[in-house]
C-alpha cells in the first residue's frame, strides 16, 4: 500500500509540473509565429514601396517626355510672337530713327534672333555624349597609375570621370550638367556650348526688345498707350504683351545665365557645384583649403567650354563658325594630373 501510495503522489507530482511547464513551451512557438508574421509583413510592404517607386519613377518619366515637347513649342511659340511683334507691328511705327534706323534695327534684329534659334536647335538636336561600353580588356588596358573605370549600375556602361546617370534619359551623360525640360535633352559635354549661348542670345534679343519699345513707346507703355489712340488695339496689345514677356526672361536669365556664368569661369557642372559646395564645406571644418581640380583659369575654363578660340575676337559666340570644344569628353586636364 505505501509502494501504491508513493505512486500516485509521483504521478500527481507529475501533472503538477506538467501544468506549470506548459504555458512556457507554448509561449516559445507562439512568438515564433508572431516573428514570422512581422517579416512577412515587413517584406511585403516593402515591395509594395519598391513597386510605388518604380510606378512613380515610370510616371515621371513618361511626364517628362510628355513635357519636354510642349515646352520647346511654348518657347518657339513665344519667340515667333515677339519676333512678329517686332517686325509687322513695332518696325512700322519707328519712323523717327529713318530709313538706315530701321534697316540697322532690322538687321540686329535678324542677327541676334537668328543665333538664338540656331543655338536652340543645336541644343536640342545635339547628343549630350555617351560613354563608351563598360569591357573588361578596357580595364585591363589602363595603366597602373590611372584610376581604374567605373562601371554604370543602371545602364552598364563605363563611367569616366564627371559623367552621371540620367534619370529621365535612363543612360550616362558625359560631362552632365542637368536634364532641361526646355529643351527635351540632357545638357552635356556635346551641348553645353550651344546651351551658354543660347541663353546668351536670347537675353540679348529680349533686351534688345526691351530697349527699343522703351526708346520708342516708353511714356506709351507706362500708360497703357492712353494717348496713343491713333495705334491698332491689336498693335498695342501685342507690344505690350511683348515687352512684359521680354522684361520677364531678361529677369529670369540674369540669374540662371549669371549661375551658368560663374560655372563655366570655375570650370563646374551643376552637378559638381553641389558636390562642391560639401567638399568645402568639410574642408573647412578641418582647417583645409579645398579647390576645384578642373579650375585651370578663367582663359582655360572658357577654352573648355567653347573651343580653342581668342576671347577677345568673339569668335566663340558664333558656334556655327568657331570651334568646339577638344576631346572627347571621357578625360579632362586637372591640378592633380598637372601636379599641383
Amino acid at each position: 500500500q505505501e509502494l501504491v501510495l508513493i505512486r500516485v503522489l509521483r504521478a500527481h507530482a507529475g501533472m503538477a509540473a506538467k501544468e506549470k511547464t506548459s504555458p512556457r513551451e507554448h509561449a516559445t512557438p507562439t512568438k515564433g509565429v508572431m516573428l514570422v508574421a512581422f517579416r512577412r509583413t515587413l517584406r511585403d510592404f516593402v515591395q509594395i514601396i519598391d513597386t510605388a517607386i518604380d510606378f512613380g519613377g515610370n510616371v515621371f518619366h513618361i511626364g517628362m517626355k510628355i513635357l519636354g515637347p510642349c515646352l520647346i513649342c511654348l518657347a518657339l511659340g513665344l519667340i515667333s510672337f515677339v519676333t512678329y511683334t517686332f517686325f509687322v507691328h513695332a518696325l512700322p511705327l519707328m519712323n523717327g530713327h529713318g530709313f538706315l534706323g530701321q534697316c540697322a534695327l532690322t538687321l540686329t534684329g535678324l542677327f541676334l534672333v537668328s543665333n538664338a534659334l540656331y543655338n536652340y536647335g543645336r541644343t536640342i538636336c545635339t547628343p549630350p555624349g555617351e560613354p563608351p561600353e563598360f569591357t573588361e580588356e578596357l580595364e585591363l588596358s589602363m595603366e597602373a597609375d590611372t584610376p581604374k573605370p567605373r562601371k554604370c549600375g543602371q545602364c552598364g556602361r563605363s563611367k569616366p570621370q564627371r559623367t552621371h546617370h540620367c534619370s529621365v534619359c535612363r543612360k550616362c551623360v558625359l560631362k552632365m550638367d542637368h536634364h532641361c525640360p526646355w529643351v527635351n535633352n540632357c545638357v552635356g559635354f556635346m551641348n553645353y556650348r550651344y546651351f551658354c549661348l543660347f541663353m546668351m542670345f536670347l537675353g540679348l534679343s529680349c533686351l534688345f526688345i526691351v530697349v527699343t519699345f522703351g526708346y520708342s513707346f516708353g511714356p506709351a507703355i507706362l500708360l497703357r498707350f492712353s494717348g496713343m489712340r491713333h495705334i491698332p488695339r491689336a498693335s498695342r496689345q501685342c507690344l505690350m504683351t511683348s515687352f512684359m514677356v521680354c522684361v520677364s526672361i531678361v529677369c529670369a536669365l540674369c540669374m540662371l545665365g549669371g549661375f551658368h556664368m560663374y560655372l563655366v569661369l570655375t570650370n563646374q557642372t551643376t552637378i559638381e557645384f553641389q558636390t562642391n559646395l560639401m567638399k568645402r564645406r568639410t574642408a573647412r571644418k578641418n582647417g583645409e583649403f579645398y579647390r576645384n581640380p578642373y579650375d585651370l583659369g578663367r582663359s582655360r575654363n572658357l577654352q573648355a567650354v567653347f573651343g580653342p578660340n581668342p576671347f577677345c575676337k568673339l569668335r566663340w559666340a558664333l558656334s556655327w563658325w568657331a570651334e568646339g570644344p577638344s576631346g572627347d569628353g571621357t578625360d579632362f586636364p586637372s591640378l592633380r594630373v598637372r601636379g599641383m
